[in-house]
């Protein structure tokens, strides 16, 4: 059974109207409590032919249901109508069931026009009617009892800020027509991105769209401006695995947090999910973001333009006054807004001027109805509270921040926003809000202010996520990052008083500009203050430091024990950081002049556990190019390479076949014209009445696999071409006839069928809904408000 126990009233009133729709082949109409005179749904207003009372007593008892309906029956003697229905949210025993029909039976033909709960449950159970389960999510959501085993790592990974706080936003999530759309295109396209301004409600939809397929059985895998190569990579090989994506806020929050190779990487994931059929991707980003990114990168503008990428927009006033009103009412419900505030917008139908206001966005509506907010206001001025939010919609955090925050919770969000725009560990927040607090004046230093900071703000302006366990911070919504962001650009007292306090090394990077990020590194290398900065490992402030060293071309004596450290740890994994350069680059760098001699290279190149360890950590193009400048640098300071050919000895050949394994079929596929491929292998006949085509998916699939093994076979000569002929020699390389067999067939003519099918519009058409409500929205909007 579907558990109906979390479905208020007005959402089990539309399942009523859903179900009895169906079952009598009636469109009916909602009738607003105080209105209905008797009648909560009806197939037509004048005649009132049919009439329905839904009577939802999900939590309560049969004798407070009968006390119910017997006070209706007055109302049904003045409508008289031909045929009426009782629903209710109960499970009736049989005399239940004939009391009930006793009190009707002048206006039932049976007792089988009361419909209770048990009924109700085994018409949604059929096939048929999956539709308006899918409708209903509240009722998919729990039936898969997939919020109770949301942490199963075998379902969802790397997941933790997606489940922060997922089982409180599904209580008031709203099933728009958007998200019926996306629903609908992702099920037959497999990627969507989803575009629109800050707060129209990208990220919750997603969200939804992600537990809707985790209940269909795929592992979700989920990012927030992560690592989208190595996210790639996680994912299983095996195309029979059904996994989802989703990569929230894609090409980040702000355009500058968009690094050069982010829209190459986006690209390559996308390309690959095309071809992997069991295998999904949604992505959502800003729509100013998404519009500089196509700027920016000439292939991401044409792989848009191209529709290989379906892109649906959320703007807010396509989203129906109907459905703003159902988010507002949740809100209002879930969150338990008292009933004085409640009758100060239903007093003279108000909440119809707030769901229609041009500014509406969910994000506007979370931040009204927070507890914390509302109860500064008297319920008598929360009406005119909220219009001021709406008419205001870019200050409304600017009063929180200017006027309800003390000086330490202001300092506390700066620091915040200097290390991060996603989450950062809870330890080091910690660290550097306290740094803060030193250099700050008339602080009181006998209390934590950390944690009297942290309790205050707390669910207001920043959230706590569980990540594997560890506690880490961030904002509630990316709204407080674009207030903050704004201080950054236009605080500069604010800024430089940040600047003093800066202990962790992502604050360097995030409160200066390049050119002044360039000097500031300098400054910290040169005197030695970059050994102060805190680092999420060594390994990383290892591999930071000795890169800013190459990079700049720093001597300094206190840095020796550093480099010796970083090549003895240089297998050991960490956080990557954008700004170093690569360990390929570090060694090709470190062995030239003035740095090799300083650092007394020489002797870290002959060691045979840390050479053994630069061979195993690369992959073949990259260690290529490594072996040739550990080769050529030892030959000059005439250093035994006997060391070097015996490790190399086997391990080259074993990064061939490894390379051949690891082959994006997809970046192959890019530079041929399948097209052409496809119209080659295409016969086009008549029957006299109607046009047909047969292709030849074997013969092209047999094409493309013949291009890519040659492809293949070229570049692995190439590549090896440019390795040291001893090493060569030694290694009996030449002699290695390389012959691709690429047996996996699925790929390529999963690739064909893409291709082959026709793209589907890029753009909902059939979407308009008229900024000019009509009077019966607003009738629907009071059935909404008249529930409460």
């Amino acid at each position: 059974m579907y558990n109906y126990h979390d479905l208020n009233d007005v959402e089990f009133e539309e399942l009523c109207k859903d179900v009895m729709e169906k079952m009598l082949d009636k469109d009916l109409r909602i009738f607003a409590k105080g209105r209905d005179g008797g009648i909560d749904l009806t197939d037509n207003v004048k005649t009132k032919n049919i009439v329905i009372q839904v009577k939802h007593y999900i939590n309560s008892n049969f004798s407070n249901l009968r006390n119910s309906l017997k006070k209706e029956l007055k109302k049904v003697e003045a409508i008289k109508p031909n045929q009426y229905y009782v629903c209710c949210g109960l499970i009736l025993t049989a005399n239940n069931i004939n009391e009930i029909y006793t009190i009707f039976s002048d206006y039932m033909k049976s007792d089988k026009h009361i419909i209770t709960l048990k009924e109700i449950d085994l018409f949604l159970q059929q096939e048929e009617n999956v539709e308006i389960v899918r409708k209903h999510y509240k009722l998919w959501l729990h039936a898969s009892n997939i919020l109770n085993e949301i942490y199963n790592q075998d379902i969802f990974i790397d997941c933790e800020s997606l489940l922060s706080d997922i089982d409180e936003q599904c209580k008031y999530f709203v099933p728009t027509y958007c998200y019926e759309k996306c629903l609908e295109f992702i099920n037959s396209n497999r990627t969507i991105l989803i575009i629109g301004a800050p707060g129209v409600g990208k990220t919750i939809t997603s969200k939804m769209l992600v537990l809707f397929f985790a209940t269909q059985g795929y592992r979700v895998r989920y990012t927030t401006n992560g690592d989208i190569s190595s996210l790639k990579h996680s994912l299983s090989s095996d195309n029979k695995i059904k996994e989802i994506v989703l990569l929230d806020d894609c090409l980040g929050q702000h355009y500058f947090n968009m690094k050069d190779s982010q829209e190459n990487e986006l690209l390559s994931l996308i390309k690959y999910i095309k071809i992997n059929t069991n295998k999904m991707l949604i992505l959502n980003s800003r729509i100013t973001i998404f519009n500089e990114a196509k700027e920016r990168s000439e292939e991401f503008l044409n792989f848009t333009k191209d529709k290989k990428l379906k892109i649906h927009t959320i703007n807010m006033d396509l989203i129906s006054s109907i459905e703003k009103a159902r988010i507002f009412y949740n809100h209002l419900k879930y969150k338990k807004v008292p009933k004085l505030y409640y009758d100060n917008i239903k007093h003279e139908r108000k909440y119809l001027n707030i769901v229609k206001h041009s500014n509406y966005t969910p994000r506007i509506i979370e931040y009204i109805t927070s507890k914390h907010r509302y109860s500064m206001v008297p319920a008598k001025n929360y009406y005119k509270y909220i219009i001021n939010k709406l008419d205001n919609p870019k200050d409304i955090w600017k009063n929180e921040f200017e006027r309800r925050l003390k000086d330490v919770d202001r300092a506390f969000m700066t620091t915040l926003y200097s290390l991060t725009d996603t989450s950062i560990d809870y330890t080091i927040l910690k660290q550097c809000f306290n740094n803060r607090l030193l250099l700050m004046n008339n602080i009181d230093t006998t209390v934590d202010n950390f944690e009297l900071t942290f309790k205050r703000l707390n669910s207001s302006l920043i959230s706590i996520i569980d990540n594997n366990g560890k506690k880490e911070i961030g904002v509630i919504n990316p709204s407080v990052n674009d207030y903050l962001n704004n201080i950054f650009n236009n605080n500069d007292l604010e800024v430089s008083a940040v600047k003093k306090s800066i202990i962790f090394y992502t604050q360097i990077i995030r409160c200066y500009e390049t050119e002044e990020y360039e000097n500031i590194i300098n400054h910290y290398l040169l005197n030695g203050d970059i050994f102060r900065i805190l680092f999420y490992n060594e390994f990383q402030k290892e591999h930071f430091i000795v890169s800013c060293i190459c990079k700049y071309k720093i001597k300094n004596k206190i840095y020796n024990r550093t480099v010796i450290s970083f090549f003895n740890n240089i297998g050991k994994s960490y956080k990557k950081i954008r700004e170093t350069i690569t360990k390929n680059k570090i060694i090709e760098c470190i062995v030239k002049e003035p740095l090799s001699t300083f650092y007394n290279i020489s002797d870290i190149l002959s060691n045979e556990i840390i050479l053994e360890d630069i061979i195993d950590i690369f992959l073949l193009e990259n260690l290529i190019s490594v072996i040739n400048t550990i080769f050529e640098y030892l030959d000059m300071c005439n250093i035994d390479i006997d060391v070097l050919l015996s490790l190399t000895h086997d391990k080259i050949i074993h990064k061939i076949y490894d390379y051949i394994d690891d082959i994006d079929v997809s970046s192959y596929c890019d530079d041929y014209d399948i097209t052409d491929i496809i119209n080659d292998n295409t016969e086009v006949y008549s029957d006299g009445f109607e046009r047909y085509k047969e292709i030849d998916t074997d013969a092209i699939t047999d094409t493309i696999i013949d291009w890519i093994e040659s492809d293949i076979e070229d570049e692995l000569i190439s590549i090896i071409d440019k390795l040291e002929i001893q090493i060569v020699d030694a290694n009996d390389i030449s002699k290695i006839d390389i012959d691709i067999d690429f047996s996996n067939r699925s790929e390529i003519e999963s690739i064909v069928q893409s291709y082959i099918i026709p793209d589907e519009p890029d753009e909902f058409e059939d979407y308009d809904y008229s900024s000019n409500n009509s009077d019966d929205d607003d009738k629907s909007i009071d059935v909404i408000f008249d529930s409460y």
